[in-house]
């Protein structure tokens, strides 16, 4: 779970600073996944990793073709369901759309116009994968 971490923290430095997430932070975190569940599961656990990052991903394409998330944002929480589950995934998602509410009621109270306001949805990602990983007892 380190290197999930890891992962999600250089992701969100990234997407602060260049509003992006390079495929290739993106392809080798993804690799980094793949390792992971061969090292705990076996073999057969590469496939399932996979089933479950094109399952998340099928889920939030529509989100992508609507332009309410980025492909990079996509991208993440398919490696995050290759290290966790689509299930899981799912969950980190719901909960980064609260955590990335934050930015925009701050520019709310300063009086700041919040229409058209890009949100830099990876380090929302990361809390909400740590929310639900505490949530489970991991920490």
């Amino acid at each position: 779970m380190v290197s999930l971490f890891i992962f999600l923290g250089l992701a969100a430095w990234e997407d602060c600073h260049t509003q992006k997430v390079s495929n290739i932070l993106i392809f080798t975190a993804f690799i980094n996944a793949l390792l992971y569940q061969f090292t705990r599961h076996g073999f057969a656990s590469i496939w399932y990793s996979f089933f479950q990052s094109g399952t998340i991903v099928l889920l939030l394409f529509p989100l992508y073709l609507c332009k309410a998330l980025g492909a990079g944002d996509v991208k993440m929480l398919g490696v995050t369901a290759a290290f966790l589950s689509w299930r899981r995934a799912l969950w980190v998602f719901f909960f980064s759309l609260y955590f990335a509410l934050l930015p925009l009621c701050v520019r709310i109270t300063r009086g700041k116009r919040i229409r058209g306001c890009k949100v830099p949805l990876a380090a929302p990602i990361m809390a909400g994968a740590l929310l639900l990983l505490w949530k489970e007892g991991y920490f």
